[in-house]
């Protein structure tokens, strides 16, 4: 059994195609993903906003807005605004450029009270209306401060220290709670179903297990078929080292992700490696039960075989994120059957929950679909009798 286990292990070695979709594509998928979910998660980044400041007198008010306007940040003390002081014709140019998003006006009246109005363009891109609309929101803000100032000036002197204190604190009425010590990131769940793509995909390999044990569908088949040796022996010692030569191939492709990409998939490692052996399993498994069925063609079982695991990848949400959420509320039978989902949800449930019961819920049922592909292949190819090979 060790012999044959050896030297299956060479073809596999030797099976460049095989190799390539097991191995490399996974890699080169998650290198696109990488660059892909890099330039959004940059888009996504709150940048300064441009912002123009009609200059037409040098007054105290208008010393304060500027210092206002510079003392706003966002975070790690990067300014909020980037301000041009310039005159009203100047700032009407810099806004037809969409060089800048708003311009600002000071409006003095009468009660020394210097409010703010703005003016904006009309424009098509979200990041120019959201930065409009911070823009809105801040003059908003400063004039309701600006106003209650002035009328607690007048009306009660006595509260207008505890005002300004008031003021000058920024309150936050929401705090951000993480589900656990773990920030994650929306992306990585693609990252969770390419794994899962990876795994389907040893079916490829464990197709040929059963292709090669059918005297009717390859020579070396009926070579077998002819020989001394015990099917069933060479059928389970060709499994155990699909499985264990598919392993080190997604672990080296898991490896890629986690220490080239700089993804974190390493949430309960052993888990996680766990996961990936599991994944394998039931991919090769799946592979031999569908080869054993019929006597289809190698092309036409691999066909199937293909289309099946990114139908299952698709479903899971390898090509559209949130298509498990989907498929949960109109078909959840889906998601509690599907190898991809199963796999995925297991790596998403390492990374987001500290309670593993779904996680372990999720390996026991892969488990099980396992054992069934490997029981139905047994059944299917036991005692196979040919008239002429």
């Amino acid at each position: 059994m060790l012999q044959i286990m050896k030297y299956h292990f060479r073809i596999l070695l030797r099976n460049r195609e095989q190799m390539f979709w097991i191995l490399l594509f996974p890699i080169l998928l998650g290198i696109m993903f990488k660059v892909a979910f890099s330039n959004i998660s940059s888009s996504e980044i709150q940048k300064p906003v441009s912002i123009a400041v009609v200059e037409e007198n040098n007054s105290d008010a208008l010393k304060n807005i500027k210092t206002f306007l510079e003392k706003t940040e966002l975070k790690d003390g990067v300014a909020l605004f980037v301000p041009t002081y310039c005159t009203e014709e100047k700032a009407v140019s810099l806004l037809k450029d969409q060089t800048v998003d708003g311009i600002l006006y000071t409006n003095d009246s009468a009660s020394d009270t210097v409010t703010l109005s703005l003016t904006v363009s009309s424009s098509s891109s979200d990041t120019v209306r959201m930065n409009q609309s911070v823009l809105q929101a801040f003059v908003k803000q400063y004039n309701s401060s600006v106003s209650a100032i002035a009328d607690t000036a007048k009306n009660h002197p006595e509260n207008l220290e505890a005002l300004l204190q008031s003021l000058s604190e920024q309150v936050t009425y929401t705090k951000e709670v993480s589900l656990n010590k773990h920030n994650t990131n929306t992306y990585t769940q693609y990252f969770y179903n390419l794994m899962a793509m990876a795994c389907l995909f040893t079916s490829l390999s464990g197709l040929y297990i059963s292709l090669n044990n059918q005297g009717n569908l390859s020579a070396i088949g009926a070579r077998r078929n002819i020989s001394p040796v015990h099917k069933m022996k060479v059928i389970i010692a060709e499994l155990f080292s699909n499985v264990i030569f598919q392993f080190i191939c997604n672990l080296v492709s898991f490896a890629f992700i986690v220490l080239v990409l700089k993804i974190d998939l390493t949430y309960h490692l052993p888990l996680a490696i766990l996961t990936v052996f599991v994944g394998c399993l039931t991919g090769t498994t799946m592979g031999f039960f569908v080869g054993s069925i019929g006597a289809f063609s190698e092309g036409t079982k691999q066909g199937i075989l293909v289309s099946g695991s990114l139908l299952l990848c698709f479903l899971s949400g390898l090509m559209v994120g949130n298509m498990w959420i989907i498929v949960e509320n109109t078909c959840p039978v889906i998601n509690r059957i599907s190898p991809a989902a199963l796999i995925s949800r297991a790596f998403y449930t390492l990374g987001i929950q500290d309670n593993l019961n779904q996680y372990y819920q999720c390996i026991l049922t892969l488990v099980g679909i396992s054992a069934l592909f490997c029981l139905g292949g047994f059944l299917l190819t036991r005692r196979k009798r040919y008239a002429s090979i």
